[in-house]
């Protein structure tokens, strides 16, 4: 760039303004030195900002663009697309806030690249701080403090329950806004995006960024401290488009920038035939629903000891009561039929008609499972709930009409090297070269889900409360395919060896002393089931500790605040 665009001097440049940067300046508030959070999208949707998220999915389990609806540039982040929502409230929306289990942080020798170089123990602390300065209240899983004589857990052998609570998108994307712009030592820039990082000659640290505004004008960012909280696929995107983050340059050494990439896949592992029709009365607390005022929902897993015995991949599942014809062969048959609509062949297409043909009230039954005629909202129709939509359980509902559990699951996803981000070669409208993800699902990690499946369907059988009907397979046009990307993870993983991972147990790039990296881009495994806002949000809170107490020690001669009149304005 030509030397004349205006540099702007601040002590902590945040890049990024969903809740890992957003946690990251709130824990700042007050403190002795200044912060700049710059964040590319504007405080409402903004259709410029969100088509700098153009990215390129390569993967037989991924739409091309799945990775673009994964990201939303706004203040607030994802937290902008959150939908999780029950009955009696039809705007507000939370994300789940389950910790990871102890057994998520461990190494594994069946698992290559797992583990964590922090333990849960340690981020316990920051898990319950996180969760009361999000939601007000502490962390709390235990079956006991949200079950009632009405609402108790299923008895499932080595099939327990977890409960997950929830917290609301409007901390960060309404809340986080008003605390910010009282701060004192914070200033927010909204429609500035940071093309690149410029590291000094030496590359051992960030000296500036390079930043685009809204109206098209440039201007450099020096400050003593950079934190990268742009999500968990504009970090690589940032890193990688800056000199000294190309594979072999200082910052990135040993080509382990945009590695180890994961999901939550997420999917239907099939259904539960109960044995009597009163089960779905005693279901209550699988529901999403509120106690007081927190609103929680059971999740099924097997107890840790026995994952660990059996060396399963940590699943997380749901109960959502269907319609007649739900996972029947008449389902399957339809789902089988259906690319013959878009001129496209089947494999067997007389085996799905005599399959149809054979279950004609199943077919009726799914059929009408469609029809969304039913007037009213969602709340009280019959076939409107989902994972993210809850309220069956309520007394005004007519549960008779339920015949099928579906058993909808979460999944972990192995960390592997060759799941990578790259730069493409398209451009967005900056200039910037677009992203390229490669994204597999391991065979070693589908025949684990498949023995997963086979473990939780023998305890529902030997249970006694029903049967349970398989649906998963990874052949055939019943595979799973996802339109979107549910909780990318990964890309600047968190390792104590350089050769491993990007960042150290500190968030801090390995090589580079002032840079340091926030958000669910770190994690080093997806953490089983659990959504990651809760954990990046704690991870972002002892980030926050820790640049503190290191700007702390510096004399304050040699911390400057954002100046007035280089402010973002």
């Amino acid at each position: 760039m030509p030397g004349s665009e205006p540099e702007i001097h601040t002590d902590v440049c945040v890049i990024g303004a969903g809740p890992a940067g957003l946690t990251v300046a709130r824990e700042c508030i007050g403190a002795a030195f200044g912060v700049l959070v710059l964040e590319s999208g504007q405080y409402e949707p903004d259709r410029a900002a969100q088509d700098l998220a153009g990215s390129w999915t390569e993967s037989p389990f991924y739409e091309p663009h799945a990775m673009s609806g994964a990201r939303r540039r706004q203040f607030g982040g994802t937290a902008n697309d959150w939908v999780h929502v029950t009955w009696p409230g039809k705007t507000r929306v939370y994300a789940r806030t389950l910790a990871g289990e102890d057994l998520d942080f461990e190494p594994k020798a069946w698992q290559p690249d797992a583990g964590w170089p922090i333990t849960k123990d340690e981020l316990l602390p920051y898990y319950d701080r996180a969760h009361r300065t999000w939601a007000g209240t502490p962390v709390n899983d235990a079956v006991a403090a949200w079950s009632t004589p009405s609402t108790p857990p299923l008895t499932l052998g080595r099939l327990g329950t977890r409960m997950a609570q929830y917290a609301p998108a409007d901390s960060f994307t309404l809340r986080a806004r008003d605390e910010l712009a009282a701060a004192p030592n914070v200033r927010v820039a909204v429609g500035w995006t940071v093309l690149s990082l410029e590291s000094l000659p030496d590359g051992s640290a960030i000296r500036r960024a390079e930043v685009v505004r809204s109206d098209g004008s440039r201007v450099w960012v020096r400050a003593e401290v950079f934190v990268l909280a742009g999500g968990g696929v504009e970090n690589s995107q940032v890193l990688l488009s800056s000199a000294a983050f190309a594979p072999g340059a200082p910052g990135n050494r040993y080509d382990t920038v945009g590695r180890w990439m994961m999901d939550h896949p997420e999917l239907r592992l099939g259904a539960i035939q109960p044995s009597s029709p009163d089960l779905l009365d005693q279901l209550g607390l699988y529901d999403l629903h509120y106690v007081d005022n927190q609103l929680v929902n059971g999740v099924l897993t097997f107890d840790q000891e026995f994952k660990r015995q059996e060396r399963l991949l940590n699943v997380g599942a749901v109960l959502i009561p269907r319609r007649p014809g739900f996972n029947s062969e008449a389902e399957r048959a339809l789902r089988t039929l259906k690319p013959l609509l878009h001129g496209h062949r089947v494999s067997q297409p007389l085996h799905s008609a005599r399959a149809l043909l054979s279950h004609p009230s199943e077919v009726a039954a799914f059929l009408r499972a469609f029809d969304r005629s039913t007037p009213g909202n969602w709340q009280e129709s019959m076939d409107a709930y989902q994972w993210f939509r809850g309220g069956w359980s309520r007394s005004e509902v007519d549960r008779s009409r339920f015949s099928t559990l579906h058993v909808h699951v979460a999944t972990e996803q192995s960390p592997d090297p060759e799941n990578r981000l790259s730069l493409g070669n398209q451009r967005d409208a900056l200039g910037r070269r677009r992203l390229r993800l490669r994204l597999g699902w391991s065979e070693s990690d589908q025949e684990n889900l498949l023995r997963g499946m086979a473990l939780f369907g023998a305890e529902i059988d030997r249970s006694g409360i029903g049967r349970f009907d398989p649906w998963l397979r990874f052949d055939g046009p019943l595979r799973p395919h996802f339109g979107g990307m549910h909780h990318p993870m990964g890309g600047t993983r968190m390792h104590a060896d350089p050769r491993r991972g990007v960042v150290d147990e500190n968030s801090r790039v390995h090589g580079m002393g002032n840079l340091y990296v926030a958000g669910s881009s770190v994690f080093p495994t997806s953490l089983g089931y659990v959504n990651p806002t809760l954990t990046l949000v704690a991870l972002s809170t002892r980030l926050a500790d820790h640049l503190r107490s290191r700007l702390s020690t510096q004399t304050s001669g040699s911390l400057r605040a954002t100046k007035e009149g280089s402010s973002p304005g």
